[in-house]
């Protein structure tokens, strides 16, 4: 166990214990800082016989979600060295640092694709939906993280499934909370009376499609990704379909790939 609390240090004695045994000075600055942030997060007149795995493992994951966030890994590590030096020490008994999680990271074509900077298109109805699902998943992390907190009290966190679960599903809402900022940080508001006026299919236009050689028609709203709804007839602009129709006219023939083989479509009308 954790020794008396009489013999125990605080967290900020321990970090600056810690510090100064590294041999690389120039990582000073950014192992400090970051410890810093830990320090703060628990408080820094925290003894370490008071610290609970509980606190390790919520705090590791509200930095490393699903594992998307840039430099995660990276500041993990941090804090996983700092834990493992201070059991080293036998400032505490216990491993706290099994507790700090570091998932796999994606591949580096998926990271790219993450860290790439892309305007969005939204219109005005789906910068107000984006921005609603967003204010709604950061209400759900105080829930999540007591829930977490209530998981790991007294129990072996090694094989508490509840605990895996909402840690799980904080790592899910923390990733989806990343995606509708970035998306709504680099949103651009389509204006649809100035779309609608051209008769070129683009985002925010409504276009009639028929299959050629045969009766089946339907009428779609050209969307963002983000925006998309097929029960709404709102297709992506990267969905086939929309790849397809964009930047075409009222006449014109494409070709789509579908499930049911190459499918041929004649544009009624742009609107």
């Amino acid at each position: 166990m954790i020794q008396e609390a009489g013999d125990s240090k605080t967290l900020l004695e321990a970090v600056s214990l810690y510090v100064e045994s590294l041999k690389a000075k120039e990582n000073h600055e950014k192992t400090h800082r970051e410890l810093h942030k830990f320090v703060q997060w628990c408080g820094p007149d925290k003894q370490f016989s008071e610290m609970r795995p509980s606190e390790v493992g919520e705090y590791a994951d509200q930095i490393g979600g699903n594992g998307t966030t840039p430099q995660a890994t990276e500041r993990l590590q941090v804090i996983r060295g700092f834990l493992t030096y201070v059991r080293k020490q036998g400032i505490i008994e216990v491993n706290l640092a099994q507790h700090v999680r570091i998932r796999k990271s994606k591949s580096r074509a998926r990271e790219s694709q993450i860290r790439q900077v892309e305007v969005v298109e939204l219109t005005q109805a789906g910068f107000t939906q984006l921005t609603g699902q967003l204010e709604k998943l950061k209400s759900e992390r105080s829930p999540l993280a007591i829930q977490i907190r209530k998981a790991a009290a007294d129990k072996d966190v090694r094989e508490n499934a509840p605990l895996e679960a909402a840690r799980e599903q904080l790592g899910l809402v923390e990733s989806r909370i990343r995606e509708l900022e970035d998306s709504l940080s680099n949103a651009v508001i389509v204006d649809l009376s100035k779309r609608r006026s051209g008769k070129t299919v683009k985002i925010g236009t409504k276009v009639s499609v028929k299959e050629v050689g045969s009766s089946r028609q339907a009428s779609y709203t050209l969307v963002s990704r983000t925006e998309a709804n097929s029960l709404e007839g709102r297709i992506s602009d990267v969905s086939p379909l929309g790849k397809a129709l964009v930047g075409r006219n009222a006449g014109d023939n494409v070709e789509v790939e579908t499930p049911r083989g190459k499918i041929r479509y004649s544009i009624v009308r742009v609107y």
